[in-house]
């Protein structure tokens, strides 16, 4: 193809996934790169996916390594069935089942569980973008309008930018994300002591059927999640209960549905 022919190939979204893990043929590698050169959103998506894969990568890799306890050894012995899976081999097949980055900030680890793609889709956005010192947000606090407008208009609901100053923290903007096959949004805070929270937002009936307000905790991540109708929300920070569901309650009540 010379540089004044236009190239015909746009990408799907499993491609997107393919080439971010590796996993593009050959063939379709220069058409790929050629439409990322042409395409930033597209780039942008495409260095989600890899940065996801990082963290997972950084969240999973030590189970493999994690030897088989004993007493799972002797029960697996003990049954005629042999479908006793190994903690390691259980969290490979997850991982690799559902691929590393196929729509992982809402990936489901547990069926069809409402809460727990709202509590895992949080908790990952967090883990993702919180730690990030130049590019945490896409669309920075002083653009709000624009922000709200256009996850508005991807979403399919009203995106409003709600504030949490009351509680010490200020908004410092938002980023459009994945959430299995459909968009999803995340606004993020940060506190005078240089703390975060992520509000993550999604709208495909995701965290439907989880309308009360739930706190957990997953590793140095908390989450407070709900759901009101199609939606899900889910508040995720380094923080205890006692700290982070008033900030989850009063995200709620300026939410307008």
């Amino acid at each position: 193809m010379t540089m004044t022919e236009k190239s015909s190939y746009i990408p799907s979204r499993d491609d997107l996934h393919a080439y971010a893990d590796g996993l593009l043929p050959d063939e379709r590698i220069a058409e790929m790169e050629t439409y990322l050169a042409a395409n930033p959103e597209a780039r942008e998506t495409v260095e989600d996916y890899r940065l996801i894969n990082s963290v997972l990568k950084q969240t999973y890799d030590p189970a493999f390594e994690e030897p088989i306890p004993p007493a799972q050894i002797a029960l697996a012995r003990g049954r005629r069935t042999q479908f006793v899976v190994p903690m390691a081999a259980a969290v490979a097949g997850m991982i690799l089942g559902a691929g590393l980055t196929v729509g992982v900030l809402g990936m489901q680890t547990g069926g069809d569980d409402s809460r727990e793609r709202l509590a895992f889709g949080s908790t990952a956005a967090y883990d993702v973008y919180a730690p990030e010192k130049l590019h945490p947000v896409e669309v920075r606090a002083d653009q709000s309008a624009h922000l709200s407008t256009w996850l508005t208009n991807r979403l399919g609901m009203p995106i409003t930018i709600p504030s949490l100053k009351d509680l010490g923290f200020a908004f410092i903007g938002g980023r459009l994300i994945v959430a299995d096959d459909s968009p999803a949004a995340l606004l993020m805070y940060e506190n005078a002591q240089g703390r975060r929270v992520v509000l993550y937002v999604r709208n495909d009936g995701g965290g439907k059927g989880a309308p009360a307000m739930r706190y957990e905790r997953r590793a140095d991540t908390g989450v407070v999640t709900w759901s009101d109708g199609n939606a899900g929300f889910g508040l995720a920070g380094g923080f205890t209960e006692k700290e982070l569901m008033p900030a989850a309650q009063l995200v709620r009540a300026q939410f307008d549905i």
